[in-house]
């Protein structure tokens, strides 16, 4: 879907603009539909894929948490939240992050779907760790009950 398209809808797959009530449900899913697209740009799975890369081997799958995840969690925010704020400011005029993160935890116990669950491990510690625990698993070939196929739909990003 093209830049200028998620403007007016949410995405090709949800189109939930004529269904909103007011101007800030329009924005949300404007805002949404946007992410989408961000997500599914070549230049952010790559920078996700780096940053994966660079981060996997440091994550041990105990219930103690090593002091170095609070430093890749932040690393994590600053690159791949401040990409996405960046690419969604160009999209949208007057964006402003704070406002969408107040807008997403009014709405979270409504939202569900891959775009959300994603969107979550910029917000929520222990859905980044799992992220990266699944992606060590995949990486080292443990996967009995995890398929590589799964994981690639799960955090690619490429099957929203």
């Amino acid at each position: 879907m093209a830049r200028e398209q998620c403007m007016l809808e949410a995405s090709d797959d949800l189109d939930i603009s004529h269904y909103c009530a007011d101007d800030s449900e329009k924005y949300f899913a404007q805002v949404i539909g946007c992410i989408e697209d961000i997500l599914l740009d070549d230049s952010f799975l790559k920078l996700h894929k780096s940053f994966m890369e660079n981060h996997w081997k440091e994550f041990e799958d105990t219930e103690e948490n090593k002091l170095i995840y609070t430093d890749i969690f932040r690393k994590y925010i600053e690159t791949i939240e401040k990409y996405i704020e960046t690419q969604l400011k160009k999209a949208i005029p007057h964006f402003n992050m704070l406002e969408f993160e107040y807008e997403l935890r009014k709405r979270q116990n409504e939202l569900n779907g891959e775009i959300f669950e994603i969107l979550s491990t910029f917000t929520d510690f222990m859905s980044f760790k799992e992220k990266f625990l699944d992606y060590k698993a995949m990486k080292e070939g443990r996967t009995a009950d995890f398929s590589k196929d799964l994981f690639v739909k799960k955090y690619s990003f490429e099957n929203l």
